[in-house]
């Protein structure tokens, strides 16, 4: 399965690992496993990564991310977890400097690149793929890489609650748990602890709510001004989505947020049949079935009817 990639990382001295911009829970375990993993193996590695969320703070790696490649050239640029070469996060000029690129992703819907590719759609997440790719580098599994690999796996399935979780998923994790997985902190700090500005924020997106189609779609926008005004920044103000697709009789959640950068992001998760990709796509965007996401293009108000109307067709 990993043949060719794994003799790609043999004859490679100098690597980066990079995921996609606003990264997740399993961007960032599946980065830094990695990262770890090429360690042992005696390899000069970086991960590129852009600010994320305090919440993942803890794990074990985090603090010797960088933002962009120093030399001219590279021997091997490994990405994870993006499903287009767009969506890495990393300027096209760095991405040229590698001499070669492994490219591992779990998306449907997936724009393959660089010189070896593996994607199944049927592994709950990247993170799942890094714990196969790891393997099969004979690589020993410690607490740190079995940690971040759990990590990434379980902010992916929702803690193991969404479809994508199947028996090998559940295999993969009591093997990292056998390993070392500090799962019980994962589980404090990424699903039983919050900023107070958190929990203001739920309240908002709750009082913002929109209901459509008898209580089957709920939408919410909270504008940038209002998550600023709670002292979060872009990182913090995502997740709201369960919140509203928790509601009885939601099949489809929509939160729509304001970011710095002036832009509107739209984040889509789906409670019943819906594919959310599908809209997605259709929007310019990308992800999973129950899952997805795009980045308006127009204004507030003409995305906002353009997409009501797509979801009330799916429905």
């Amino acid at each position: 399965m990993f043949k060719e990639a794994r003799e790609i990382v043999k004859n490679s001295k100098s690597v980066y690992v990079v995921a996609h911009v606003n990264p997740d829970g399993d961007a960032i375990g599946s980065t830094f496993a990695v990262y770890f993993a090429l360690k042992k193996l005696g390899k000069d590695v970086h991960v590129i990564m852009p600010s994320f969320s305090s919440a993942f703070e803890f794990l074990p790696g985090v603090e010797y991310r960088v933002e962009n490649v120093k030399e001219d050239e590279y021997d091997l640029l490994i990405a994870l977890d993006a499903s287009d070469r767009t969506r890495l996060a990393m300027s096209e000029e760095d991405y040229n400097k590698a001499k070669k690129v492994i490219m591992l992703d779990h998306h449907q819907i997936s724009n393959p690149y660089g010189d070896f590719r593996y994607i199944n759609d049927l592994k709950s997440s990247a993170s799942e793929i890094a714990y196969l790719f790891i393997k099969s580098l004979e690589v020993d599994f410690d607490e740190n890489i079995a940690t971040l690999l759990y990590t990434g796996i379980m902010t992916d399935t929702g803690s193991f609650n969404y479809s994508n979780a199947n028996s090998d998923t559940f295999r993969v994790a009591a093997d990292l748990l056998d390993n070392g997985a500090r799962s019980v902190e994962v589980c404090k700090k990424l699903n039983d602890t919050m900023k107070e500005a958190k929990l203001k924020l739920i309240a908002k997106t709750v009082e913002n709510m929109e209901v459509y189609y008898d209580g089957k779609m709920r939408y919410s926008y909270i504008s940038y001004e209002e998550i600023k005004a709670l002292g979060l920044d872009d990182e913090d103000s995502e997740g709201m989505t369960n919140y509203l697709r928790a509601v009885e009789g939601t099949e489809i959640a929509v939160y729509v947020r304001g970011k710095s950068d002036g832009s509107l992001k739209v984040s889509m998760r789906s409670g019943g049949n819906l594919d959310t990709s599908k809209i997605a796509i259709a929007f310019g965007g990308g992800g999973h079935p129950r899952a997805a996401g795009y980045t308006m293009r127009e204004s507030l108000e003409v995305e906002k009817e353009k997409l009501i109307k797509a979801v009330g067709e799916m429905l």
